[in-house]
């Protein structure tokens, strides 16, 4: 024998055919992935996020496309970055109070970190959007956790993540397991993330864009402060275009993915402690009411939200006035064009006086002294003809089922929340 026995011929093809499963991209099983990322998922689980993120990354060192590893990863950086945020968001808003300043570059290298932070989340995310079979259990109330930043796990950041009502809003008593439910995440949710994931992406694009030093003003002046006085105009620099446009695709994109989400639960047959369940599904620790009217309207909305953005719809200032609690006889008309603003963005302008003006609702203000003003702050953003979305209309259908009792404003809430 060349090698020296069948044994030794056995173990070196043995090496062979791992070197050549290697070589060609052969992916372990799912069993087996979900063995490799034990460690990193039962630290999430017991709200060990540090070494969740470290143990996670360690498996997709070596296998990128660990769907258990990605959303482990996922989920702790995503707690990091919104605690940093805070943090510095904290710091800037401080600052800002206490010396009338705004710390333009401070928040440039807070958000930047952000993005980029977010930019991760969602590739980690892709590896178990790729994999449809992929679920993991998770008691989110369980982590003991200072939600509020206040240096102690009190009694608010206990009960933050808690079920407090049944679905005919009754009050869990105090240490009813129902308050604690464990969700089973699956592959509808982890889409459902990826979209929720683009339109942070898309506000944070958004902020970045522009460059924020005159908000100064607005602490020092009458608006948010009292010392000195706030000047006519202030302008919000655009000094990144290019982000305008990536905030837009982001958004497009969210949309996209959240039909994606709303297509992928329609078709589970399963039901088992869901996260957001369709129509058939029972078993959903949330006392959240679903039916298949509620998944048409959410369809709805994805559309007439994809439509303003690209700009083939606007939103009719008329029905805008009519959403607050005052009732215009006659009010201003027109349309605004937000596909506008995404697609030719520029410097925001704004005129403190005519910002009065708008904020004076009195009936003495004539219908086309409020237009002059919008026409005044908004340019050609505020146009007299474009078509009409029709997704007003349906806030205003929700506003009047909740005046009306049908609907509880928090039951309304979640539906907002969890659905985009």
């Amino acid at each position: 024998m060349i090698f020296g026995g069948k044994k030794t011929e056995l173990k070196v093809l043995f090496v062979v055919m791992l070197a050549w499963g290697a070589a060609s991209g052969c992916a372990p099983s799912l069993e087996q992935r979900e063995i490799n990322s034990a460690r990193a998922t039962e630290a999430l689980r017991d709200g060990h996020f540090e070494d969740a993120e470290s143990s996670a990354m360690k498996v997709l060192d070596d296998d990128a496309g660990d769907p258990f590893a990605g959303i482990v990863a996922a989920i702790s950086v995503y707690k990091r970055t919104m605690h940093d945020l805070f943090v510095d968001g904290q710091t800037v808003i401080i600052g800002a109070v206490a010396t009338g300043n705004l710390n333009q570059r401070y928040l440039k290298e807070s958000l930047d970190r952000v993005a980029d932070d977010l930019a991760k989340v969602d590739k980690f995310l892709d590896a178990a959007a790729n994999e449809p079979r992929v679920s993991l259990e998770i008691c989110l109330a369980c982590w003991e956790v200072d939600w509020n930043h206040n240096g102690t796990v009190d009694e608010f950041d206990e009960h933050l993540m808690e079920v407090e009502q049944d679905a005919y809003e009754r009050e869990y008593r105090q240490g009813d397991p129902r308050r604690r439910p464990t969700f089973r995440f699956d592959h509808g949710d982890v889409l459902w993330a990826k979209a929720f994931i683009s339109f942070q992406r898309a506000a944070v694009d958004l902020i970045r864009a522009f460059d924020w030093t005159q908000m100064g003003y607005m602490f020092r002046g009458g608006i948010f402060g009292s010392r000195g006085e706030t000047p006519e105009r202030i302008r919000f620099k655009l000094t990144s275009p290019e982000l305008v446009a990536s905030a837009r695709q982001q958004i497009l994109e969210g949309l996209d993915l959240s039909d994606a989400a709303r297509e992928a639960y329609l078709k589970e047959t399963d039901d088992d402690r869901e996260w957001l369940p369709n129509p058939s599904q029972k078993d959903h620790p949330l006392p959240m009411p679903v039916d298949t009217a509620l998944y048409n309207t959410w369809e709805s909305v994805v559309d007439d939200v994809r439509r303003i953005v690209r700009g083939e719809e606007g939103l009719s200032v008329a029905e805008l006035a009519q959403l607050g609690d005052h009732q215009w006889d006659n009010p201003p008309r027109g349309y605004l064009d937000i596909g506008k603003m995404l697609s030719e963005p520029r410097d925001i302008v704004l005129e403190i006086k005519t910002l009065d003006e708008i904020d004076d609702h009195s009936d003495r203000k004539t219908r086309r002294q409020m237009e002059r003003a919008l026409r005044v702050i908004l340019g050609d953003y505020y146009v007299r003809r474009i078509a009409r979305s029709p997704l007003l209309r349906r806030a205003k259908r929700m506003k009047r089922e909740v005046e009306a009792g049908r609907e509880s404003i928090d039951r309304k809430l979640r539906y907002l929340i969890w659905i985009n």
